[in-house]
């Protein structure tokens, strides 16, 4: 009589690593694939820019420079998200970075959101000091910090009031740092507060109406920021919200 054979169960950690190995290669083939995509329309864009299918008029010319802009810093964006990616897994980790928060991630994310700053007619209140930079020393990345600023930034263009006024300052709280995102219009009412971290949740646009995003935005913030040691809590403002983002540093040094 034939035995049955042995049945051994996988451990659940080993499936689990498993599947986030081949969510991994597949995400990397996907973004490996998208560079493509994202060449073809710069190119073209370029072209059109130049005039090389035809001259155009003022404004269809302004436009399609702004949208160059975006693709330009879009590709950017991808560029670093796919090096991260392909480091994901090694022994290594993350490590300890000195960043200038306003050249490495403040400076290039209000550039790439200037088209929507210039159309809603906002001024930005840039307060960290442009002479002397801030260097501050933590374990994370800019890949990770400009995700974070990208997505209150989004927040504050998307909700705040048109023609309105967003402030960026940084302030220094001994062995961490505090980035404040500020943006004038009207307080996220009492109710809504407690949810702003969480899944799925979408406030309203200035105008009334829902957010086409899948409210995931603030939720990966938080985590972000939780997973490198710190917290982000929103403060409602008479005129305005802010969002402080506490970041757990190992110095704060100023450079003339």
């Amino acid at each position: 009589m034939l035995s049955r054979p042995e049945h051994r169960s996988v451990p659940s950690s080993l499936c689990l690593q498993n599947l986030n190995e081949q969510a991994l290669n597949l995400l990397k083939v996907l973004l490996h694939d998208f560079r493509g995509s994202l060449v073809s329309m710069s190119a073209t864009l370029k072209l059109l820019c130049r005039g090389y299918y035809g001259k155009m008029d003022e404004t269809v010319e302004g436009q399609l420079q702004a949208l160059s802009a975006r693709i330009a810093g879009l590709t950017q964006l991808y560029e670093e998200s796919l090096e991260k990616i392909f480091t994901l897994g090694d022994d290594g980790g993350d490590e300890e970075e000195t960043l200038d928060l306003k050249q490495d991630v403040i400076d290039p994310v209000l550039a790439e959101f200037s088209p929507e700053i210039k159309e809603r007619h906002l001024r930005v209140d840039n307060r960290i000091d442009p002479v002397k930079a801030l260097q501050i020393s933590f374990k994370a990345d800019k890949i990770w910090l400009k995700t974070v600023f990208r997505n209150l930034l989004k927040n504050a263009i998307q909700y705040g009031d048109p023609g309105g006024t967003i402030a960026v300052g940084l302030e220094n709280h001994d062995s961490s740092c505090r980035l404040n995102v500020y943006n004038s219009g009207d307080p996220i009412p009492e109710g809504w507060r407690d949810k702003l971290f969480t899944k799925c949740f979408r406030r309203e646009n200035h105008d009334g109406k829902n957010s086409n995003g899948m409210g995931l935005g603030l939720y990966l913030v938080k985590r972000i920021i939780q997973k490198h040691g710190g917290d982000i809590t929103y403060e409602a403002r008479e005129h305005g919200s802010n969002f402080r983002v506490d970041i757990p540093c190992h110095g704060l040094w100023v450079h003339s």
